[in-house]
């Protein structure tokens, strides 16, 4: 019956695929700025209507993210696509009776950033009424339950995320280290609350939740998941990597309306920040609406979604003939995501050696064989896998059944993705070349995490493995950057500023010269990695990632020069300007 669900669901997700493409956008922009000096009126010998623009930027600095790192002064849009790029005077060739003439004064223009991981409805999700990140004590986090109780009917859920137990007092914890379900038990009485750590791979729920799942001191440990418990043995409210569903399954599922509200609140974020296309799980309401607002011609950000990586979903898409990339320039799909582990964090990444302060090795998800069974079917039927890895022994672990692929499904063109890669084993680190894996990373983990990494996994580890996304370029690997939003925040630049730096974004310049410093990056190189090299992981490297001619204009044109302000001022550089399919979506 689940899979027969699963199949029907599937179906309906492939109306939101029809076999043409959608059509281009034409919305009319904003009127632009003035002329600038010493350009012709656009009633001025305008270029024949077959090289007339739509719009042209002039008057700034244009890096298109190509190999080269090529600087321009100027660019032309037509019909959705960069028309020329090029010389003020190049680009002036394209002016027409209708163009729209932007002047940049100076300011610079990149690609639209692609956000290669992110959970993008997720943030703006309706059910949420608790925001925890940041908070650093008990009291705090106590405050804010027991004020969306207030507002609550007895009886219903109270959810949230964003706590994180490393920023609390250790005075204040409990078992493991970890807080208890009572704090939330005095702050909402008379109602379940369930919470999010910040990672979203551990919940805290308290006595109410628990009793609604049956969850006791009898209950057992589901595989790849850990119910903590205290001394006697009850159960404190923590609830690990799949624990966490012991309790989930049974808050209620969004509306519709809820649903819609978050994906176009994270579409209103997306435009503010520059971030013109995601790469990011989806279920099929979420596709839907997605499917609608761009047939509407409201869609701003494009969209590659990801499945959970099973057996029915993927016979389900092969039998819908879907592969990777299916779809056309704003929805596509097939991509499947598995979790090979946890987090560092809470200690469930898969580890080959025992974390440095706690005597395990974390929490895998699947035996080799299953992995390997599921890789294989997925690589067989043309599907791009995807694989969440933190530890050293979840990574190798992945790289294994992509080579286990390969080898038995042959010799074809496949870019199969670790999502997250955090810690690495030296030995693992070329064997992303040789293999075609691609590292899909977020750079804020790295400054997140630094507080308390090496008291994790030792000094010695992190300097070898750790977020080295430089160790990995130079062996020749494909880097992809993302956000892992709503874990981390949406806005580029963060991730600019922790990649160019491995300093704090809460404490600019800390540490100095930068945490690990040896994997720092280059600013064209860090801006490459959000542009140019998500398209090639989405398969859309022709299509968008550059501003080389013929591309998808989606670009941002930010209010300071990103390549060469001082490193600290990066993390308030902000978009003036953001285009897609060279319609304007956001303008400050």
């Amino acid at each position: 019956m689940k899979a027969r669900s699963a199949l029907l669901a599937l179906c309906a997700l492939s109306a939101c695929y029809p076999a043409t493409q959608a059509p281009p956008i034409n919305h009319p922009n904003p009127p632009g700025v003035p002329v600038p000096q010493g350009w012709p009126r656009n009633d001025e010998q305008p270029a024949d209507e077959a090289n007339a623009a739509d719009m042209v930027l002039v008057g700034g600095r244009v890096f298109l993210a190509d190999g080269a790192s090529t600087v321009a002064q100027a660019l032309a849009v037509r019909d959705g696509r960069v028309l020329a790029v090029g010389t003020d005077a190049e680009v002036r060739r394209h002016l027409g009776p209708a163009t729209e003439v932007i002047d940049l004064r100076g300011r610079l223009v990149t690609p639209g950033f692609n956000d290669a991981h992110i959970h993008f409805g997720a943030g703006g999700r309706g059910l949420l009424q608790v925001e925890l990140l940041g908070t650093t004590s008990l009291a705090e986090i106590e405050r804010r339950v027991a004020a969306a109780a207030a507002q609550a009917q007895p009886g219903e859920w109270i959810l949230g995320r964003g706590w994180d137990h490393t920023r609390l007092p250790a005075s204040e914890l409990g078992a493991g280290g970890w807080p208890t379900k009572e704090i939330l038990d005095r702050a909402a009485p008379n109602n379940p609350v369930l919470l999010s750590r910040v990672d979203g791979h551990t919940s805290w729920a308290n006595g109410a939740a628990m009793r609604i799942a049956g969850i006791n001191r009898n209950t057992a440990n589901p595989s790849g998941g850990e119910v903590v418990r205290d001394a006697r043995g009850e159960a404190t409210g923590i609830l690990k990597e799949t624990a966490e569903g012991l309790v989930s399954r049974h808050v209620p599922a969004p509306t519709r309306a809820q649903t819609r509200r978050g994906v176009l609140a994270a579409l209103e974020l997306a435009a503010r920040t520059g971030v013109t296309s995601v790469q990011s799980d989806v279920s099929g309401m979420d596709m839907q609406i997605y499917k609608e607002l761009r047939d509407a011609d409201s869609l701003t950000v494009r969209v590659y979604g990801w499945h959970p990586l099973e057996m029915r979903t993927i016979e389900g898409l092969n039998a819908l003939g879907v592969t990777a990339g299916f779809g056309d320039e704003w929805l596509r799909m097939g991509m499947l995501k598995g979790y090979t582990d946890g987090t560092l964090g809470s200690r469930t990444a898969a580890m080959l050696e025992p974390f440095s302060d706690q005597h395990t090795h974390g929490l895998p998800q699947y035996t080799q064989a299953q992995l390997d069974s599921l890789v294989t079917a997925a690589d067989a039927a043309g599907l791009q896998v995807i694989l969440h890895a933190i530890g050293d022994a979840a990574n190798r672990q992945a790289l294994d059944a992509f080579e286990r692929a390969a080898r038995a499904n042959g010799a074809r063109p496949r870019r199969h993705r670790i999502e997250h890669a955090q810690v690495l084993d030296q030995a693992d680190i070329p064997r992303f070349r040789q293999l075609g894996v691609i590292a899909s990373m977020q750079p804020t983990h790295a400054t997140s995490d630094m507080r308390w990494v090496e008291t994790r996994i030792g000094r010695e580890r992190a300097t070898e493995g750790a977020y080295v996304w430089r160790s990995l370029l130079d062996a020749g690997a494909v880097v992809i950057f993302g956000t892992d939003f709503p874990v981390e925040p949406m806005p580029p630049v963060e991730g600019i500023y922790s990649a160019v730096t491995r300093q704090s974004r809460e404490e600019p310049g800390v540490p100095p010269g930068g945490w690990l410093p040896e994997q720092r990056l280059t600013r064209q190189e860090a801006i490459r990695l959000y542009t140019a090299t998500p398209a090639y992981g989405e398969w859309q490297e022709e299509q968008k990632g550059t501003l080389q001619a013929g591309m998808l204009a989606d670009l941002v044109v930010w209010d300071r020069d990103l390549l060469t302000i001082p490193e600290a001022e990066i993390l308030q550089a902000a978009p003036a300007m953001t285009v897609v399919g060279g319609r304007i979506v956001f303008r400050r």
